[in-house]
């Protein structure tokens, strides 16, 4: 068996749950975590600290770093044979950003010539829900009021995609309840 490697993008809007599902993912797959938004440029965070929506030029390198960071953290070259996995949270509200991260992972594949794939966790709630979590927050560059704006480009997974996504509805479940739910829809693509 030689190297296989899986990013899970944990996807959706502000407020969705996103770091925290993630986290508990690292748990169940023995994988590292990159916080995607930890990957904007100083110019991307700065707009959006000034609630200024970013354009599709703004988020294009952004979404083409994730996969290979992704790989780099993972630090597969140093591990025995067999699955290795990363957890990555990015919003990646419209089908063409999450094509452009499934574009990476296959030129990375083709540069490093292992089994590299990307699965989408694309975890949605309603407006208020989603506003009312953003709001709560504190030290963090998301304003809720760009919720709306996340929420007016915002792509659901199509029926195309369900071959590597799931869409998870969070309203009035726990941490827990959502994982549980994840968990059970994730082994058709393991």
């Amino acid at each position: 068996m030689s190297h296989h490697f899986t990013v899970w993008v944990v996807a959706g809007p502000a407020g969705c749950g996103k770091t925290t599902t993630a986290k508990e993912l690292c748990k169940v797959f023995d994988a590292p975590y990159v916080e995607g938004d930890s990957l904007h440029t100083g110019l991307n965070i700065t707009k959006m600290e000034n609630n200024i929506p970013l354009s599709d030029a703004d988020r294009e390198p952004w979404l083409k770093s994730i996969v290979p960071k992704c790989f780099d953290v993972a630090e597969i070259a140093d591990k025995p044979k067999g699955k290795h996995y990363c957890v990555v949270t990015c919003s990646a509200l419209k089908k063409k950003y999450r094509d452009i991260i499934r574009q990476s992972a296959r030129a990375l594949r083709d540069q490093r010539g292992i089994s590299i794939g990307v699965h989408f966790i694309f975890l949605t709630a309603n407006e208020e829900v989603l506003i009312d979590r953003v709001h709560s927050r504190k030290d963090h560059y998301m304003k809720d009021s760009m919720v709306e704006s996340q929420l007016i480009i915002q792509e659901l997974p199509s029926i195309s995609e369900q071959v590597d996504s799931i869409t998870v509805h969070v309203d009035g479940k726990t941490p827990e309840q959502v994982l549980t739910e994840i968990r059970r829809e994730i082994k058709n693509f393991d």
